[in-house]
């Protein structure tokens, strides 16, 4: 996304007085389902700042699977820019947190640098070493590469001590298997929250499972024809777009 010291005029927003980059973060996590994942690429500021409003703002709404701390030449190449930045992955929470995570927090290296509690912790999420250094804005932190890494390693090896998700821990109840739920793998090509007719019984897409519908035989009669109008409505589509 991009970051830099502007904010956007969105009313929804606007009390927070997010960042552009801190923006982008609260808006996505909107857009998706309980369970579901964000993850971008943003200014070390997020984690690293010493205001923790917007890490509170978002460990209240999302769980951290993980944070990975890029070298400052990361995007050197493409970007022709030497910036520190994190990749952040976050799942998207159903209900707060009893109590806010470390990583809301600041904290230091072993060599007393200020990072995120999170790096901290998990310095192996850290690809380069921090170091201080004098900038156009007094002396920053930047996290510096390391002498002949190999950037496509380094980030397989952190991407495999993410966190893995917790469905059940992010919607905040235990889940029970229900029988009235079918998912053959024809399933995933049914839209989420809407109705199907697979083996000639009806059901409705919910959070990926599909759900026997039991309705009045009139109601049920109406939802079929219904589908099929759908079903040619988007095809109609489809070839008008693509031809």
């Amino acid at each position: 996304v991009p970051f830099g010291e502007i904010r956007v005029n969105d009313s929804r927003y606007n009390a927070q007085k997010f960042l552009i980059h801190d923006y982008f973060f609260a808006k996505a996590l909107d857009k998706v389902r309980p369970g579901g994942i964000v993850a971008f690429v943003t200014s070390k500021g997020t984690m690293d700042k010493d205001d923790s409003a917007v890490r509170e703002y978002l460990a209240e709404r999302a769980e951290l699977l993980g944070a990975i701390r890029l070298p400052n030449n990361a995007f050197l190449e493409n970007a022709g820019t030497e910036t520190t930045s994190d990749i952040l992955f976050l799942q998207k929470r159903e209900n707060p947190p009893e109590q806010l995570p470390n990583w809301v927090h600041v904290s230091q290296t072993a060599d007393e640098i200020p990072v995120n509690q999170y790096f901290a912790e998990n310095p192996k999420m850290i690809l380069g070493t921090m170091q201080k250094r004098s900038g156009p804005y007094g002396e920053q932190t930047v996290c510096a590469a390391l002498d002949d890494a190999d950037l496509k390693k380094q980030l397989e090896e952190a991407i495999s001590h993410l966190k893995m998700p917790e469905k059940n821990h992010i919607l905040g109840k235990p889940l029970q298997p229900e029988p009235e739920i079918f998912m053959p793998d024809s399933a995933l090509e049914v839209r989420n929250f809407s109705y199907t007719v697979k083996e000639g019984t009806l059901y409705y897409k919910e959070n990926y499972d599909l759900r026997l519908v039991t309705v009045a035989a009139s109601t049920e009669e109406r939802i079929r024809g219904l589908i099929g109008l759908r079903d040619i409505t988007r095809i109609l589509i489809e070839t008008q777009l693509n031809g």
